[in-house]
């Protein structure tokens, strides 16, 4: 029962969240303190599939400054937004940071 408790709120929150990202763009979303604006314009590029996306400066700013483990109880629902799980979980180490997700 608390495993189909716990699946019905994580897609009431994918579901919010994908509604506040189609009516208006992104929005500014803080999650884990962590502004989720920020990383989608500075990382999604990284992370969209496409063969040679390399997280830029920008986004490795960012990703130093982030909560990582908090953000890591969020990594079921970036599959969701179109990104590439493997290439995600990727960015910390190529950015210098140890990726506690793992």
């Amino acid at each position: 029962m608390a495993s189909f408790k716990s699946n019905v709120i994580a897609l009431w929150m994918v579901a919010m969240f994908l509604t506040m990202t189609t009516m208006e763009g992104i929005k500014v979303v803080a999650v884990c303190n962590t502004d989720m604006k920020g990383i989608n314009n500075q990382c999604y590029s990284a992370v969209d599939g496409n063969p040679t996306s390399t997280p830029s400066t920008q986004c490795c700013n960012l990703i130093q400054q982030v909560d990582l483990p908090c953000l890591c109880k969020y990594k079921y629902l970036l599959y969701t937004l179109g990104v590439d799980v493997k290439k995600a979980m990727e960015i910390p180490g190529k950015c210098g940071k140890q990726n506690p997700c793992y």
